[in-house]
C-alpha cells in the first residue's frame, strides 16, 4: 500500500509495552485484587497462568503479587497444582473471598482484561493520529476507481483525506457522497492500530473494544514483548446515520453491569467516523 507509515513493512508508531511491575501497570493493587476475585468469582477454579491470561498481565512481578495477597487475606486458597512452577497453582476463592467479590460486583459487574490508564490512552491516540497517514495520488485514483468523479473534485479530496482532518462532504441527494466516504475507509483499512480492552478513570471502567466496530488482525513486533492489554486492529470505520443522539455521543453507563461502554467517536479514535445524512440526526439544533 502506498501509505506512510505502512504496518506491513515499517515499525507502527506506537507499540505498548509489557508492563514489569505493578506500577508500570498504572493501576493499583486494590483495582487489580477486585478484578482477580471477581474473575475468580465467576470462574471457580483457575491457575495463576490463567488468571493472568484473563486479565491479560503478565504472572512475573505482577498477577503474582496480586495473589499473593489475596491468599495473604485469606481471599482464596491453593487447591493442587498443575506442574512445578508457581503459576500452574491451582487458586479457589474462599468464603471471605466470595463476600468480598460480591462487594466488589456491587461497585462494578466488570470482569474482562485489565484496563490501562487514561494517559497511556491518549498517548496511544496522539501516536497513531491520522494526521501522520500520507495518502499518494496513485492510492487515490485506485480507492475511487469504481466511482465517477470530476478532477477538480479529486484534486479537493486528496488535500481533504491528507489533512487528518474531519471531512464535510455536500451535495445533492444520489451525488455519491457516502460512496466517496465507503471508499476512503475502505482505504485506510490496510493500516493497522492498537487499541485497549479498556480504559480504568478513578476506578470506573469503559470499555473501548468491541467485536461489532472492531477488527483484529494477527501480527505483532519482532522482538518486543507487548502488553497484552491492547489489541491489534484495522482502523476503524464506523457508520452510524439517522439513529445518532446527543446522549450516544456521551459514555453509555450501563446500569446493570455497572461499567462505562466508549461512544461512536471514542471508538472510532484513529480510523473514521462516518456520519451519514448529516442533519437527520435525532437531535436538536443549535443556533
Amino acid at each position: 500500500m502506498e501509505t506512510r507509515p505502512s504496518s506491513g513493512t515499517t515499525e507502527p508508531s506506537f507499540i505498548p509495552p509489557m508492563p514489569t511491575s505493578l506500577r508500570e501497570t498504572g493501576l493499583g493493587l486494590g483495582f487489580l485484587t477486585d478484578l482477580a476475585i471477581k474473575i475468580l468469582y465467576f470462574e471457580g477454579s483457575l491457575s495463576g497462568y490463567e488468571i493472568a491470561d484473563r486479565m491479560k498481565l503478565p504472572y512475573p512481578n505482577v498477577v503474582d503479587q496480586v495473589l499473593d495477597f489475596l491468599k495473604r487475606e485469606k481471599l482464596c486458597e491453593v487447591k493442587g497444582a498443575a506442574g512445578f512452577a508457581e503459576a500452574a497453582y491451582q487458586y479457589v476463592i474462599s468464603e471471605k473471598g466470595r463476600i468480598v467479590a460480591r462487594e466488589a460486583l456491587d461497585r462494578s459487574q466488570y470482569a474482562g482484561p485489565a484496563p490501562v490508564t487514561l494517559d497511556a490512552y491518549a498517548h496511544s491516540v496522539r501516536s497513531q493520529s491520522l494526521g501522520q497517514y500520507v495518502v499518494h495520488q496513485r492510492t487515490m485514483r485506485q480507492a475511487l476507481s469504481h466511482l465517477v468523479i470530476s478532477e477538480e473534485t479529486f484534486s479537493q479530496l486528496g488535500p481533504a483525506v491528507n489533512s487528518g482532518r474531519s471531512i464535510f462532504l455536500f451535495g445533492h441527494p444520489g451525488n455519491g457522497k457516502t460512496a466517496i466516504a465507503e471508499a476512503i475507509g475502505r482505504m485506510i483499512l490496510g493500516d493497522k492500530i492498537y487499541i485497549p480492552y479498556a480504559i480504568e478513570i478513578g476506578g470506573h471502567v469503559i470499555r473501548v473494544f468491541d467485536n461489532i466496530n472492531h477488527v483484529p488482525v494477527d501480527g505483532t513486533s519482532a522482538g518486543r514483548s507487548l502488553d497484552p492489554r491492547w489489541v491489534r486492529i484495522q482502523r476503524p470505520v464506523i457508520v452510524t446515520g439517522g439513529e445518532l443522539t446527543m446522549e450516544t455521543l456521551d459514555l453509555v453507563y450501563d446500569e446493570t453491569s455497572k461499567y462505562y461502554e466508549a461512544p461512536f467517536q471514542m471508538k472510532a479514535n484513529g480510523g473514521m467516523l462516518l456520519i451519514d445524512d448529516f442533519g437527520r440526526q435525532q437531535a436538536r439544533h443549535l443556533g
